[in-house]
């Protein structure tokens, strides 16, 4: 086929992948039976059947997938400044086209499995809280209360010999969104995928402690980060498996799920991994009283965030302060004008859930 052709063939991809990002926009944008089609049907059967298909998979399809779209990505880039040095110009504008059609489609794809969520705000309607404003007292309060049941739940960790291993925290995990299951049936979590990230301690330079594939909706956990982390990460993981895409959601789902279990490594990380978030933003508002709170910790709970500190140390770079930037960008392109500090927003989410 000529050059002329292909560069045509390319350029129609590009149009009909336009149309069809746009399309699948003015639906997620649409209010009534059309957006709930996609929420509540497509997504449901779409990521339900992948987990059902790859959940069985010990190791992570969705790495693998990432790993030869980047040596795909290398030969792509490669190929294209040869063309560029040979003067080849017709097949550089090809070749231009097809890298930004493929983009395109992976852009449609990421939208329609489930990038989508972004534009879904049903939380308080599945769950039936309602967020209000809040003043310093109230996180003050807030803050108390997670001090003493962190307190509570390390006491109890440290008198047992828990078994930390990545096969029993994506088990605990999946048996606790079981249980929450039976108060919010929204959160009902059927054919787990979770799985340990091949990446490994890789991500650790990013900061990442676990992600969601998109493409292959499995839940990735990084197990290298300290074993008292991973128990609330894989539960956050799964939240987006479910369809909650802002982070703010996912947190307090995955507080929900890991603070009602019967484990108490599970409550512990969940309490550790809000009072963290409830400390920062009361030392925002006032320093003096997040100092308070903090010295009302027990030494278990400070040789702990110790323990991350020290661990995270070490993998402290530009990387991570480039990588911190770009996802807040990501966040905000994807309506979390917060970005990073979206994370933090699930105070409001702990305060609604405390005074029920």
């Amino acid at each position: 086929m000529e050059t002329n052709d292909l560069v045509k063939r390319q350029l129609i991809s590009i149009a009909v992948s336009i149309v069809a990002i746009l399309v699948l926009n003015w639906v997620l944008a649409a209010e009534g039976w059309l957006s709930a089609l996609y929420f509540h049907r497509w997504y449901v059967f779409i990521s339900t059947l992948l987990r059902k298909v790859l959940g069985f998979v010990p190791f992570s399809i969705g790495d693998v997938i990432y790993i030869v779209w980047i040596i795909v990505g290398i030969i792509f880039l490669l190929r294209t400044l040869w063309s560029l040095i040979r003067g080849q110009w017709k097949h550089l504008l090809y070749k231009v086209l097809k890298g930004l059609g493929s983009i395109l489609w992976l852009y449609f794809i990421f939208l329609l499995f489930w990038g989508g969520h972004y534009r879904r705000n049903s939380l308080a309607a599945d769950l039936g809280f309602e967020v209000k404003r809040y003043t310093t007292a109230d996180l003050y309060l807030l803050t108390d209360t997670l001090v003493k049941l962190t307190n509570h739940d390390k006491a109890v960790l440290d008198a047992l010999s828990p078994d930390t291993s990545a096969k029993a925290t994506f088990k605990t995990a999946a048996e606790s969104y079981r249980q929450i299951a039976k108060i919010w049936p929204g959160l009902r979590y059927n054919y787990p995928s979770v799985k340990s990230s091949l990446y490994g301690k890789y991500l650790n330079y990013v900061g990442v402690t676990g992600y969601l594939n998109p493409f292959t909706n499995e839940a990735q956990v990084n197990t290298t980060v300290p074993a008292f982390l991973q128990p609330f990460t894989t539960c956050h993981e799964i939240a987006h498996q479910l369809g909650y895409a802002p982070e703010e959601d996912a947190n307090f789902i995955g507080y929900l799920a890991a603070s009602r279990t019967a484990d108490s490594r599970f409550r512990y990380a969940a309490n550790f991994e809000m009072l963290l978030y409830s400390v920062r933003q009361l030392g925002r508002r006032n320093s003096y009283l997040a100092r308070l709170m903090w010295d009302k910790t027990s030494p278990g709970v400070r040789e702990d965030v110790r323990k991350m500190i020290l661990f995270y140390r070490e993998y402290e770079g530009p990387i991570d302060d480039y990588s911190a930037v770009l996802y807040d960008q990501y966040l905000k392109a994807n309506q979390q004008a917060k970005g990073i500090r979206s994370y933090s927003e699930v105070v409001g989410w702990l305060m609604a859930y405390y005074r029920i």
